[in-house]
């Protein structure tokens, strides 16, 4: 898996790095602040009074205030204790973020789920940092530092935006998603309409569009409209939904580097690349072709990279085959078949030796079956097993001539 924050040019939200600084200041001041922390508690402790099941469920930072408006702070206090107490036990429901805000930044959800609180397990208020109104008092953008306690005092675990608007006398929340991307330029390619704040590449646009038209009839589904949210870099990504800091996601990049929301909608990629096909795929395949509940992850990864090339590097399959080559002169002794069976734990050039390795079944397949023979090959089945057993039966490929058959197809031209 490759590793490490994405760069690029961007020049949206360049207080990335102000927040940097601000977490690391937050774990200082957490660690003092932990001692008189007035509501702190262990959510576990049967033994509560009444006053402790009245207190708030977060803390202020010093300085900080909801609103000037005593009336406004009190109903925005109320409505984040709320939201924070269903976050807590897991309990989100249409009173606290919409139903539709759900659905439509379902990567936030994501996030916020992950929040909640195992009551047998000490811990910390949440810290509200501040709250400020970009439109005069009627919505304000909330920020909260969520921490847990360690044994080596406190640690932030996220720190999250939220956008507040009123909604039947309290407040309601979302992602101030539809907000921090509200000035990005847009460009429409064919179905795509692209979001962007720098530089746009219409070419590499055009062949993403190319490639979605085509798939798409391929598979037999009709042509979809998609918003494509190009982001620069994974802490734009990040920040424009509202995750200012996540200690789970500091190094790792997983879906964040390309993932379909509001409902298959949107398509979301903080590699700053207009054709980012590989991430794009493996949703696509996983929400829109038939039989997708019998999809075999590695060869559809293994697609993703021959049709758009490896992940973030976007290696092509000819320098995928040159690496493995190079593996191979180094490893006389390597087996294949052993590395293919080794799943996540091997890698050649840092890819996972098996998703590179289902790019050249999947040509193959495409060169002696076509597109169809492929297609049964993605769909084999969510184990190992099913899939040699259709590799075999489709390509005559098995155990015994597995590595014999790697080792020649990585000779061949692509």
């Amino acid at each position: 898996m490759q590793q490490g924050m994405i760069t690029g040019g961007s020049s949206y939200m360049k207080s990335s790095v102000f927040f940097r600084v601000s977490v690391v200041c937050l774990v200082a001041a957490a660690s003092t602040r932990s001692q008189c922390f007035v509501g702190s508690r262990n959510f576990a402790d049967p033994q509560e009074t009444v006053e402790a099941e009245t207190s708030p469920v977060f803390t202020m930072n010093r300085g900080a205030v909801f609103s000037e408006d005593e009336t406004t702070a009190k109903v925005l206090s109320d409505s984040l204790s709320g939201l924070i107490d269903a976050l807590r036990r897991g309990e989100i429901t249409d009173q606290h973020i919409s139903e539709q805000d759900q659905q439509r930044h379902s990567f936030f959800m994501g996030a916020l789920r992950r929040l909640e609180v195992d009551p047998g397990v000490p811990g910390m208020l949440p810290l509200v940092l501040k709250s400020f109104s970009p439109d005069g008092g009627e919505s304000f953008l909330i920020s909260v530092a969520f921490m847990s306690l360690s044994e080596s005092g406190s640690e932030i675990e996220k720190i999250i935006e939220f956008h507040a608007y009123p909604y039947n006398g309290r407040y309601r929340f979302r992602s101030p998603f539809d907000y921090r991307t509200r000035t990005l330029e847009t460009a429409e390619v064919d179905s795509v309409r692209y979001h962007f704040d720098d530089s746009f590449n219409r070419e590499r646009a055009e062949e993403f569009a190319g490639f979605k038209r085509g798939f798409e009839r391929r598979v037999g589904n009709p042509s979809i409209g998609l918003e494509y949210y190009r982001f620069g870099t994974l802490d734009e990504l990040l920040r424009a939904y509202g995750i200012v800091y996540d200690c789970t996601r500091c190094n790792w990049l997983k879906e964040d580097l390309g993932f379909m929301d509001n409902d298959g909608r949107f398509f979301v990629t903080g590699t700053g690349n207009e054709r980012f096909i590989f991430g794009y795929l493996v949703d696509y395949m996983s929400r829109y072709c038939d039989g997708n509940e019998d999809l075999y992850p590695p060869f559809v990864y293994g697609m993703a990279a021959y049709y758009g090339g490896y992940g973030l590097s976007g290696d092509t399959m000819e320098i995928l085959k040159a690496q493995f080559r190079d593996e191979l002169a180094e490893r006389p002794e390597i087996d294949f078949f052993e590395e293919f069976r080794k799943g996540r734990r091997s890698s050649v050039s840092r890819h996972f030796s098996y998703f590179v390795i289902c790019a050249f079944l999947c040509e193959e397949a495409l060169d002696r079956h076509g597109f169809d023979t492929m297609m049964t090959l993605a769909r084999s089945g969510r184990s190992d097993d099913g899939f040699f057993e259709s590799l075999d039966s489709l390509l005559g490929i098995n155990e015994n001539n597995f590595h014999e058959t790697v080792a020649r197809l990585i000779q061949e031209e692509s």
